[in-house]
């Protein structure tokens, strides 16, 4: 486990084109503490040796397991799985742009450009989101969205809080709040008018 640390941080120095910090995290005895840990830590991705079983005894999961439990949290979370045996991990039916072999990190800088661009592309989609959340609400204070606008707040808004952790995300059904308000008016007032009009053909 230390030797692959190690390993990882010096191809990191060597290889890496551009430089980042990198959290090592050692696997704890349950599962939901080491995810616990990775969450506390602040990482912008997650790095998993596959075989964590085989390296620690103790250790009664592998690097598929925490890279679930990560995503299972946080949607679209940066996450890669590292193996001496690539088909091992894609037959637990991981998608394959996520692992990769151990020796293609010792060998090429190709690994840490996908780390940092998918990084960089995960911030930039939840901070585009947070502007335009912004600009949307700024909009509602002084005249009424249209449908679309109010559905794009709401998918903008899960989209947001699915980030951070969707297990407490409210479900966007419950969020048309506004849209459901204003349809409800409406028709309060059709069966107003309805009802003006039978009364006057009845005088």
């Amino acid at each position: 486990m230390d030797t692959d640390i190690r390993s990882f941080k010096r191809s990191v120095l060597l290889r890496a084109l551009e430089k980042f910090e990198v959290v090592a995290i050692k696997p704890k005895a349950s599962i939901e503490e080491t995810i616990a840990e990775i969450f506390d830590s602040s990482v912008d991705a997650v790095v998993a040796d596959f075989r964590l079983s085989e390296e620690d005894p103790t250790v009664h999961y592998n690097g598929s397991d925490v890279i679930k439990g990560v995503i299972e949290v946080r949607a679209e979370f940066p996450v890669f799985i590292l193996t001496s045996f690539e088909d091992d991990a894609i037959d637990k039916g991981f998608d394959v742009n996520i692992v990769y072999e151990k020796k293609d990190i010792q060998e090429s800088p190709k690994f840490f450009e996908k780390v940092i661009t998918q990084i960089k592309k995960h911030i930039a989609k939840i901070e585009n989101a947070e502007i335009r959340i912004k600009e949307l609400i700024i909009k509602r204070q002084t005249e009424p969205l249209t449908l679309s606008e109010e559905e794009e707040l709401i998918e903008l808004d899960a989209l947001v809080e699915k980030s951070l952790d969707k297990r407490n995300a409210i479900p966007p059904s419950l969020k048309a709040n506004t849209n459901a308000e204003r349809l409800n008016t409406l028709i309060e007032k059709t069966d107003a008018l309805i009802n003006e009009i039978k009364s006057k053909k009845n005088e």
